[in-house]
This record gives structure tokens, sequence and C-alpha cells, in this order.
């Protein structure tokens, strides 16, 4: 009887989601929130927004923010339609875990869109190694715009066999003014995502090199520690010039959220356009070619799929048991 009483709660919550999504008229234009102008976020919303406008004949504009942390309560009330989060962010916000102070109630996934391998970095003629030669050294620990990271760099320093002490820990504005901070010297070591292109813009200006992980971190300890996150190994590619030999370092997923206004018409809308138009977003966008378009809809989300989303995904048959299973449970654990 409690399974059944459980199962029929979930039914009238994703009852109720639906219900008042399809009350709510369609979008007449959208804004799709990102991060600062040279990020890896703002060049994906600047291609999605374009691609929406085309196929769907509205105006779609990317709108640059300090970090992700800070708009997705925009999303959630309502003022931009839809945005770019990492799943740590995601997760936190719809659970109304810190940095969050109330569950984004309004959050909903429309489709993973990028993996994102990162990892700490150094100047390429560092003498620095390995995470364990960061010790007494000046190091990002803590990126104000996107908070959720702290609690990974703190895990990639600790199986490194560093704890916060150990380093002279430095406060960044954002994942793209980390490398700047490498460049200029103010630190020795900064956490970035493989795929910026400040990344290879710096590289090829000072050089750069990611350092693996340490000994001491695994998908179990980035697990517990920095929930959406995992290890990652990159071998050599003309894509990564800064990867001189295979590195594990860590990675977690962005995903596209749509906020308050999206009903479920318009996330069944930009779900179909996002997955048929997927190859040719590949071409145009590198960071994109590492999600499969069969893989859009992993059955690993930390928040919930948008009904709409779920309806075209259903009907393409990307939708499994798997993610069934997975959408049950994660609306159990936000009741």
């Amino acid at each position: 009887m409690k399974t059944f009483a459980r199962f029929a709660v979930l039914g009238v919550l994703f009852a109720g989601i639906a219900a008042t999504s399809a009350a709510e008229a369609k979008l007449k234009r959208m804004t799709i929130g990102s991060n600062r102008q040279g990020s890896v976020f703002f060049l994906l919303a600047s291609g999605f927004a374009k691609t929406l406008q085309q196929n769907l004949n509205i105006k779609v504009t990317a709108q640059p923010h300090a970090g992700s942390s800070v708009y997705i309560a925009l999303m959630d009330n309502g003022e931009i339609t839809l945005g770019l989060n990492n799943s740590m962010d995601s997760a936190a916000a719809v659970r109304g875990k810190p940095p969050f102070r109330a569950k984004a109630t309004n959050l909903r996934a429309i489709a993973r869109v990028w993996i994102i391998p990162y990892g700490y970095i150094v100047k390429a003629n560092s003498n620095i190694h390995s995470i364990a030669d960061l010790r007494g050294k000046r190091v990002v620990t803590n990126i104000k715009t996107v908070v959720a990271l702290k609690a990974l760099n703190y895990s990639l320093l600790s199986g490194g066999g560093l704890s916060p002490k150990d380093v002279i820990g430095i406060d960044s504005g954002g994942v793209v003014k980390n490398v700047d901070m490498i460049i200029e010297g103010r630190v020795v070591a900064a956490p970035a995502a493989m795929g910026m292109p400040v990344v290879r813009k710096a590289h090829a200006a000072v050089g750069l090199r990611f350092l693996p992980i340490g000994s001491g971190t695994s998908d179990a300890t980035l697990a517990k520690d920095a929930p959406g996150s995992r290890t990652y190994t990159q071998k050599v590619h003309k894509r990564y010039p800064f990867i001189t030999k295979t590195t594990t370092i860590a990675a977690f997923d962005a995903y596209l959220n749509a906020g308050k206004q999206v009903t479920d018409e318009d996330a069944y809308a930009i779900t179909k356009v996002l997955h048929t138009q997927w190859k040719k977003l590949q071409k145009a966008y590198g960071p994109l070619r590492g999600v499969k378009q069969s893989e859009i809809a992993p059955a690993t989300n930390p928040h919930l799929y948008h009904p709409g989303a779920v309806k075209y995904y259903k009907e393409v048959g990307v939708w499994t048991a798997a993610n069934e299973k997975q959408q049950a449970k994660v609306a159990a654990e936000l009741m």
C-alpha cells in the first residue's frame, strides 16, 4: 500500500506540472542564460539561440551573466526562459541546497548538451606536475559565480593529499577569469574546463597544462564530495593541444534547462529542434561533439526533465525504462 501511495503521489505531482504548463500561453520570444562572453556556455547559448530562432520563427537571444549560479533564480521566477547549468548546480538548486536558499521548483531539464572535462591547470613551463605539488602555493579554490565548483575543487585537492588549508586559497570571479589569473601570475594553478575557447587561446599564447587527478580521487569520492561529477580520461587529440599524454581529470555535465515560462508545448518544440538539428549543431560547435544524438537525455539527471521534453523523447524512442526509473526517483527526492 505504501508503494502504491507513493506512486499515486508522484502521479499527482507530474499531472500538476503538466496542468500548470498547459494553462500558459505559447512563448513569443526566448532568452537563454549563459556565463560571460568568451565562455563555452555563451558560445553554446548563442548557437542554440540561432538554431531555435531559425526553426521556431521567434526571437531568441543569448543573455550573458556573471555565472550560471546567478541566473537559476531568474529562470525559476520566469525572468529568463532557458539557461545552461552544470549538473551540480542543477541538483543543488532544485533541492534548495547551498548556495541556493530556496528550492528552484520550476527548473526542468530539456537536454544534456555538453560533457565538461574539468581540472586544475598550470603554465606548461611550471615545475608543478601533480596536485600534491600545489602545497603552499596560491591556488584558486572558490569560484564565486559557480559556487557548486568549490566542492569539486576541494575534492580534487583532497585526492592529491591536500586540505584547503595546505594551499593559499584564492577566490575568483569566474572560470574565464581563472585563466587570466594563471597568465598574469596571480596564482600558480586554477581550475578550468578543457573545452573553453579561452583555454586554447591562452595555451597558444603562454602554454598550459592540466594536472592529473591524485591517487585518492575516484568516481566514488567525487560522487560523494560533488554529486554530479566523475573521473574522465582524455587521450592526446589535436583538439586539445595542452594534453600531451593520456591524462585523467574530472568531469560533469551541462544541461539546457527550462524555467517557469516554458509550457509543455514550448518544451516539446524546443526539444524537437535540438534533437533533429543536433548533428548540424555538432558540426558548428565543437563542445557538443562529445554527446551523441541518442545521449542528450541520459538517465543520470539530477533534476526532473520537463514533461514536454519527456513526451518528445518517448515519441522518438530516446526515453527508456532507466529514464522512467530515474525520473520517479528524483521526483520522490524533491517531495
